[in-house]
């Protein structure tokens, strides 16, 4: 059954993998473009004064914790769905399926390196997907029409989307409805921290910015 949370004034879906995969196999199936993104502790504690963000964040479809920080916040204690988030089963779920399935893909990423990232963890799934393209965008960058008439050129199935927030939110949107696609999936630095294992020095920053969101969690529930 679907459950919601909220951490940090943002309301998430806490979903197990097989259900979270049942929406997104649906979604694939309807015309219109439907949206899944999966949030971070940084994402949430950067962006979740910023109200347009906000706004953008409540119209998509299906918005996913992608650490088992973010349950136990919620106090969600579900061993199954800790350990599925903490080992990100839902996205690894979602990338066989586009590949047993033969699905086009078009990559969004807001810098070279992150592009690079991107294209580095599709290629362990080269065998089926199909990349039908990739562009570089920025908030700044006057490109969002161009891009746009890009990714309907070429048939795409899934959009995937390694773009920074608060950007990645605007941009889908306010452009959605010009997008002709089945699904946008923000995953931001999910992609790549999923099939890459954590270095020393990527640990200890974790291990830092769990610290801080614990924090930031319980000053909120004080004020509260």
């Amino acid at each position: 059954m679907e459950e919601r949370i909220e951490v940090l004034g943002i309301k998430m879906d806490c979903l197990s993998a097989k259900e979270s995969m049942l929406c997104a196999m649906q979604f694939l199936e309807n015309d219109s473009v439907d949206t899944i993104e999966i949030m971070t502790m940084d994402t949430l504690m950067n962006c979740r004064d910023d109200e347009g963000w906000r706004a953008r964040l409540e119209e998509l479809k299906l918005v996913l914790p992608g650490e088992a920080e973010i349950l136990e916040a919620a106090d969600i204690h579900d061993a199954i769905k800790l350990k599925e988030t903490e080992s990100r089963i839902f996205l690894k779920m979602f990338m066989r399926y586009l590949q047993k399935n033969r699905k086009r893909v078009y990559l969004l990423a807001g810098t070279e390196e992150e592009l690079g990232q991107a294209e580095s963890a599709m290629r362990r799934y080269n065998r089926g997907i199909r990349i039908t393209g990739h562009a570089l965008l920025s908030g700044e960058g006057g490109r969002e029409e161009e891009v746009i008439n890009d990714i309907n050129g070429t048939e795409t199935d899934c959009i995937l989307s390694v773009l920074p927030s608060p950007y990645q939110e605007l941009f889908i949107g306010g452009n959605k409805t010009l997008l002709n696609a089945k699904v946008w999936f923000g995953c931001g630095p999910m992609l790549a921290r999923s099939y890459d294992d954590l270095r020393i020095f990527q640990k200890i920053r974790h291990f830092f910015k769990k610290a801080t969101f614990r924090r930031q969690v319980e000053r909120q529930q004080k004020e509260q």
